[in-house]
């Protein structure tokens, strides 16, 4: 597998020990973020951090939708999709002795990272290098790209 790069735009946020107290993976199901998951994982365990996992449910994605009750239906599948996806990495970092906070949220993936960061004072964002939209991208997807450039958190690329 590839190498792993840590992005910062300034200082890294960690506690007075230098170490990392909240971490938050975004997952869209896909192998490069399960391996993000994993090096998160990781991370925590050495850290004693809390694993923060995030599926965001955008709509974007959707297949084409013609009526309202499509619209329904076709967020409550997608809502099911991002809870097994949480509920997979919930399992490993369980499995690691690591506590994780899971969440599921209607909102485009950059926007939802944005946040979660905000809100639950995250240390250091995890993510796959390339996700479900783009696994053929050379090195590295448009979300994470956009996340390394627009957070104000470390972002580690797995």
């Amino acid at each position: 597998m590839g190498k792993n790069h840590l992005f910062t735009r300034g200082m890294a946020p960690m506690n007075a020990t230098g170490e990392f107290d909240d971490i938050l993976v975004p997952t869209d199901g896909s192998e490069a973020a399960y391996n993000g998951a994993q090096q998160a994982i990781k991370l925590a365990q050495r850290n004693g951090a809390t694993v923060h996992v995030l599926y965001a449910i955008d709509m974007g994605d959707a297949d084409f939708v013609a009526v309202p009750s499509d619209i329904k239906e076709t967020r409550t599948r997608i809502e099911k999709k991002g809870q097994t996806f949480v509920a997979e990495i919930e399992a490993l970092a369980d499995d690691a002795g690591v506590e994780t906070v899971t969440t599921v949220t209607p909102n485009t993936p950059l926007q939802a990272i944005r946040e979660y960061v905000d809100e639950h004072g995250i240390d250091l964002v995890v993510m796959g290098k390339r996700g479900r939209s783009d696994p053929d991208k050379p090195l590295i997807g448009s979300v994470t790209n956009r996340a390394i450039g627009e957070l104000d958190v470390p972002v580690f690329t797995a």
